[in-house]
């Protein structure tokens, strides 16, 4: 899953879009350097998965969309020395703990979307200094901190 897969899924936990949840995913594609032929394969593919074949949506908190986006926001936005760093501490919190062959293929995707994959991967293989360990997640990195069993 990539972040604006994740957000589609926020948008769609009370099995609704809104005018308001569409327009915070025009925001987020902008930040992703999405292009709408892009981002509408991406929404025909994960809606047709949760709303056709029934797949269960997680329910979810009201407003956690709109925060999620203004994670990836201010994570993209961030000094590049930010949030490259904290890309390469998740990689190298990853490997200390023990990182799968699909967790490494499901977090590079994630990180790839948000253009860190490579600070990521140098994290996770050691390459130039042993990053510190990640003691805490931004939001916009807890699904992939997740799904490398990072955080509960």
């Amino acid at each position: 899953m990539t972040p604006f897969e994740h957000a589609l899924v926020l948008a769609w936990a009370d099995e609704k879009m809104t005018a308001t949840e569409f327009q915070q995913l025009d925001i987020l594609q902008e930040t992703l350097n999405i292009s709408d032929s892009e981002r509408a394969e991406i929404e025909l593919l994960l809606e047709s998965n949760l709303l056709s074949i029934g797949a269960p949506i997680p329910s979810v908190e009201q407003g956690s969309l709109s925060k999620f986006i203004d994670s990836v926001r201010a994570l993209t936005s961030a000094d590049p020395e930010i949030s490259s760093g904290l890309a390469k501490r998740l990689g190298g919190t990853a490997l200390r703990s023990g990182i799968t062959q699909a967790g490494w293929k499901s977090a590079y995707i994630w990180m790839e979307q948000l253009g860190l994959a490579k600070p990521f991967a140098e994290g996770c293989w050691l390459i130039g200094d042993l990053p510190p360990a990640l003691t805490a997640v931004p939001l916009a990195l807890a699904p992939v901190a997740k799904s490398l069993n990072l955080v509960d």
